[in-house]
């Protein structure tokens, strides 16, 4: 049997007209003119079909081994053409065409194509397929049932865009580690009555930016039929409105990357939202305080340029502690650049400080005389998951959904990942790769017979933790919260 997967990242179109003749290293083999070709990171073979005005197919049929084993990153490989085979042909370098920028582009959409099993004669091939790795496996002679699983994944890519913006890296790598968890997995199953399964994926991915038209052109042109689940996308309005379409056809919705979203959104019993609320972060916070309390003395600090920083997650934190009745004191910015923040600080218990704001740059400079101003006392920094990257010389408290992964697990992936891409990514966290690779694992293990079923433990990743708990409108939210010390 055969599983047949979604490989390559997009990238922004330059059109080439197949009769002119381009910078590249020719070869004439049996009277039939062949551009040599370098493969570039990270280009599938639906860009370099573009790129070269030919088809897919007939760059299969100059390379036949790519049918099984997909594109590696540097080698050569052949692109036909239709120049005539003398001598000498004069190259010349084409000036590369301005893309046409359009106000409502048409969504693009990766598609891999539905296997079939063994004993079925495989569909035809259609005409311009789309980018493609074959995975094989074993045939096993007694699988009972086979399955399709349609999972459409919709990512701000901005494919077509000549400059794109640094931040959407993040976006192609967990759509990368997305790629490599369908490769991973096991298509072969056992159900409780001891009947195997063998469950096959259909796979599309459409470029969705921050508004929600491009999801209606596709809820209206039907292309979004029959779709068993989706991940993304990674904006509140295109989830308000592809949210709508799940909860009227019954599909889940995994939204990776919103740490918060609309009320009409929150209504929807088909969701799974990856980043826990404000309020959960919050409760686990103050379940762990609350057990030290008798060690401890939160410091509050207002540290906000504005009062936009000062956000509803601080705000909730802020709250619950007066709640709870922690021990606290206060102090200001003035008190601390004055060096007496050690005023607000108590002998024999852990000073925890909190400030009022999460962008750390309005903490920075507070930093020096928070260390020459502690006189000895225990001070720990109530931290955010972001500030991780920074260089701080305290002890940081903080709440995460994040693990370090287990070396061993991580060097198999990394392995993995390098031969599969042809590259590396550079190590930073979180990574979205990894986050991607563990969302879709998750997505595959509860939609193994087609049909979604939470699991009932929690889910362990390379990087996420996930628990999935049902919420008062029947979707689901991750409430794994760890409280890590650094």
């Amino acid at each position: 049997m055969k599983r047949i997967l979604l490989y390559g990242l997009l990238l922004a179109a330059i059109s080439v007209q197949a009769q002119e003749v381009l910078p590249y290293p020719m070869d004439t083999i049996d009277g039939k003119v062949y551009y040599r070709y370098t493969v570039e990171k990270s280009i599938g073979l639906y860009r370099i079909s573009k790129n070269f005005g030919v088809s897919q197919e007939a760059i299969l049929l100059a390379n036949p081994d790519l049918r099984t084993r997909g594109l590696t990153f540097e080698e050569v490989i052949r692109i036909p053409t239709d120049l005539p085979a003398t001598p000498s042909v004069k190259q010349e370098v084409i000036e590369e065409p301005k893309p046409v920028v359009t106000e409502e582009p048409e969504p693009v959409v990766m598609v891999a194509e539905e296997p079939k099993p063994a004993e079925v004669e495989e569909a035809p091939v259609a005409p311009e397929p789309l980018d493609t790795l074959v995975n094989s496996v074993d045939t096993l002679q007694a699988i009972a049932y086979t399955d399709t699983v349609r999972l459409v994944y919709m990512l701000p890519l901005q494919a077509e865009t000549a400059h794109r913006n640094p931040m959407i890296d993040r976006f192609y790598d967990f759509y990368a580690g997305s790629l490599l968890a369908l490769k991973h997995h096991d298509p072969v199953w056992v159900d409780s009555l001891g009947e195997q399964h063998a469950t096959y994926y259909d796979v599309r991915t459409y470029d969705i930016g921050k508004y929600g038209n491009e999801v209606c052109q596709l809820i209206d042109s039907g292309a979004l039929a029959n779709v068993d689940a989706f991940v993304g996308p990674a904006y509140s309005k295109p989830v308000e409105v592809l949210s709508a379409y799940t909860n009227e056809h019954g599909i889940p919705l995994m939204v990776p990357f919103l740490p918060s979203l609309t009320p009409t959104v929150k209504k929807t019993p088909y969701l799974l939202k990856f980043n826990p609320s404000d309020e959960i972060q919050t409760h686990a916070l103050m379940e762990y305080l609350d057990t030290m309390r008798t060690q401890i003395n939160i410091v509050t600090v207002d540290a906000y340029a504005s009062k936009l920083d000062y956000s509803s997650g601080i705000r909730s934190l802020r709250d619950s502690i007066k709640a709870r009745q922690l021990p606290t004191t206060h102090t200001t910015i003035r008190q601390i650049l004055a060096d007496s923040v050690g005023a607000a600080l108590k002998d024999s218990v852990e000073n925890i400080l909190l400030f009022h704001s999460e962008r750390y740059s309005n903490v920075q400079l507070l930093m020096p005389y928070l260390l020459s101003g502690r006189r000895g006392k225990q001070l720990t920094i109530l931290s955010q998951y972001a500030w991780q990257s920074e260089r701080i010389l305290l002890p940081q408290l903080y709440t995460t959904v994040f693990r370090t992964p287990d070396k061993e697990a991580m060097a198999r992936y990394e392995q993995d990942y390098a031969q599969y891409f042809g590259h590396q990514l550079s190590s930073t966290q979180p990574r979205y790769d990894l986050l991607g690779y563990d969302l879709t694992g998750y997505m595959l293990e509860a939609l193994k017979d087609g049909t979604f079923h939470a699991l009932d433990a929690s889910y362990e990743g390379l990087q996420s933790s996930i628990l999935f708990s049902e919420t008062q409108n029947g979707g689901y939210e991750n409430t794994h919260i760890v409280i890590e010390r650094r």
